[in-house]
């Protein structure tokens, strides 16, 4: 949320303009982007009082999803609990779907430093978000975006993200590697894993259609992890990127954790991640098991996520957040990222191969 912005600042809207107006921003006011946003527009607001940040959400007749309202009711959340560990929301603007937030200076991890002390703080932040989520007020929350309270919804999500790889249009030489790479890889190895995954969960006496107890359930930031993380000066990391929080299961916010493909913690710290979770939250007994079930069907569900740049409907979501169209260098980025998050799936589960 606070990495370098782009040097040539955006034309400003009147709406937008009217909007920092209206929170103090005097003279001319300046957007200056910032990289790294898949979906949303972000921008530092120069100020002379403190810089700000400004975040304006996607939406689409393709993706209906309240990114605004989601992460607008965590940020709430979170102030009412007192939770300090985020940017500071300043203001909303429902009618434009704007958020503004203080600037936090800092950088990201670098690889080297994912370490315990950092996993620690991780834990801390969901531990502090969960430890008053049986209060009438978060009963209320909505559910996470694409939330799954059985195993059986689960892998039907990760069935629906593969489906919507399918067809991609093939006009490129990297367009047809990623279209390859998806029928004669990705979707059968998918096909194996699932059945071992289930075969697996029958072995343990874990079904799949039996419903997660609404006390086992968890208060998740969701797509949580090191790469929505910002080290400030002070030492400490800030949390950001809420749009898809909610009510989910907690073994979704342990495998995320672990496989989103940024800056994911390494395998050595899943052991004390999954237990400290655990209680934390109060977790029941089957969180573990179906945390280690789960775990390769997330890989998989990240290697779908790495090629939305080749689904049409997604590419407009691209654009939307980058301001421009998709290169084809982004996008054999994209696939690389994939095979590699395919390798480790493998690896997690060596009967897929």
């Amino acid at each position: 949320m606070n990495t370098a912005p782009a040097p040539n600042p955006d034309p400003v809207s009147e709406g937008i303009a009217a909007f920092l107006r209206q929170h103090g921003v005097t003279g001319e006011v300046q957007l200056l982007p910032l990289p790294g946003g898949a979906n949303n527009r972000v921008y530092r607001v120069p100020r002379p009082g403190g810089d700000w940040v400004l975040k304006c959400y996607f939406q689409s007749p393709y993706d209906r999803r309240d990114r605004f309202g989601a992460e607008r009711a965590f940020y709430e959340w979170l102030s009412a609990r007192g939770i300090r560990r985020t940017p500071e929301p300043l203001a909303w603007c429902p009618a434009r779907r704007l958020g503004l937030f203080t600037w936090v200076p800092g950088r990201k991890l670098h690889p080297e430093e994912v370490n315990a002390a950092r996993v620690q703080e991780a834990l801390d932040f969901v531990g502090e978000l969960n430890l008053s989520r049986d209060l009438p007020a978060a009963q209320v929350m909505s559910i996470a975006s694409e939330a799954c309270f059985s195993l059986s919804e689960h892998l039907a999500c990760v069935d629906r993200r593969l489906a919507r790889l399918q067809p991609i249009p093939a006009p490129d030489p990297v367009d047809q590697q990623a279209a390859n790479f998806i029928d004669k890889e990705l979707g059968p190895t998918w096909q194996r894993l699932r059945a071992a995954i289930c075969e697996s969960a029958a072995k343990s006496g874990s079904r799949l259609d039996t419903p997660l107890a609404q006390a086992a359930r968890c208060l998740s930031p969701s797509d949580f992890g090191f790469h929505n993380a910002m080290l400030a000066p002070d030492g400490w990391l800030r949390f950001f990127d809420f749009e898809y929080a909610g009510w989910d299961d907690p073994a979704k916010l342990v495998c995320d954790f672990f496989c989103q493909p940024e800056l994911p913690a390494g395998h050595d710290q899943w052991p004390t991640f999954l237990d400290q979770l655990g209680v934390r939250l109060n977790a029941d007994a089957g969180l573990p098991v179906r945390a280690r079930l789960l775990w390769p069907a997330y890989q998989i569900k990240w290697c779908g996520i790495m090629l939305n740049e080749f689904v049409r409907r997604e590419q407009t979501r691209r654009t939307f957040a980058a301001g421009a169209s998709l290169s084809a260098d982004r996008k054999a980025a994209q696939l690389a990222k994939a095979r590699k998050g395919l390798a480790k799936a493998v690896e997690l589960w060596p009967g897929a191969a």
